[in-house]
């Protein structure tokens, strides 16, 4: 004889308020979310502009790069030049900030890589096994205190990135704004920029037609000239004799025309190949008497 027990729990759960509360939490995440892409937009529009123009007035081959992600982090450091130390210059700033961060990436990778390792290993190395089978397993004590490790020097590392970076962009705004503005000032514009969002955005582009400041102009560098190489000077070209449907050169004046009788000489001048005509002698009048042989 079989005895069948069937228990039945039933719990009301008020289901409205957690409705609500989810509804109100996604609304606060999307409106964040709304709002970081506005200050994304705005940052990115007053940027590129600050730098095109700034770039364009330094005389840079490519100031639309200030519009292109991660070429307008290039294009930032470039504007500054190389950054005198007290001992030392730091040379191509741009391609610093663009392989820093990339040199931070590879490594929170690798770190990831050895954490997940030495956690594997820790619970493969904790498992008890017993004749039927295994318990739950565990984490020894030293995958513990190997974790914290890791832990601590991924704190730090994130640190020294963070300063590392913070200092060599606060280097680069002091150079940029240290052209259009005093020396405090660009100062006062590089602690900011580092410290409030948006900021570094506004300067640029409120300094970008400012006009520089004395000894502090670009060096444009003229056009290149064309090389000139020694040799034998090249002879003219002759003119190319005028082919079907080109006009025939223009005679040179005073030339007659074919067909066309040739003009009358100056008047005065003897024609030529003709003599002049001589004089012609006197004829005396023989019929005249003589008036000394007249008879009275």
């Amino acid at each position: 004889m079989g005895y069948a027990y069937e228990y039945n729990y039933e719990y009301p759960v008020a289901t409205g308020m957690s409705d609500s509360l989810f509804a109100a939490i996604m609304s606060i995440y999307l409106i964040m979310i709304v709002v970081a892409m506005i200050f994304w937009i705005v940052e990115y529009i007053f940027r590129g502009i600050g730098l095109y123009t700034i770039g364009k007035r330094m005389g840079k081959n490519y100031p639309w790069l200030a519009f292109i992600p991660f070429a307008r982090t290039y294009m930032h450091g470039d504007l500054a030049g190389t950054i005198p130390l007290k001992t030392k210059k730091i040379k191509s700033p741009g391609v610093w900030k663009l392989v820093l961060p990339i040199i931070s990436g590879i490594a929170i990778t690798i770190y990831y890589f050895i954490f997940i390792a030495v956690l594997g290993v820790g619970i493969l190395s904790g498992m008890s096994y017993s004749y039927g089978g295994y318990s739950s397993p565990s984490i020894g004590g030293g995958t513990v205190l190997a974790m914290v490790i890791l832990f601590i020097l991924l704190i730090v590392a994130a640190i020294l990135y963070q300063a590392v970076y913070g200092v060599l962009t606060a280097l680069v705004n002091f150079q940029i704004y240290g052209r259009f503005t005093t020396r405090n000032m660009a100062i006062t514009h590089s602690v900011l920029s580092s410290l409030v969002p948006l900021y570094e955005s506004f300067c640029l582009f409120a300094l970008r037609n400012r006009d520089f400041n004395p000894g502090m102009e670009p060096r444009l560098t003229p056009p290149p000239v064309q090389p000139v190489y020694p040799g034998y000077p090249v002879p003219p070209a002759a003119p190319a004799a005028p082919g079907m449907g080109q006009p025939m050169p223009a005679a040179a004046p005073g030339a007659p025309e074919a067909g066309q009788p040739s003009p009358a000489a100056a008047p005065g001048a003897p024609e030529a190949e003709q003599p002049s005509p001589a004089a012609a002698p006197e004829v005396q009048d023989s019929a005249q008497p003589d008036p000394e042989n007249k008879t009275e």
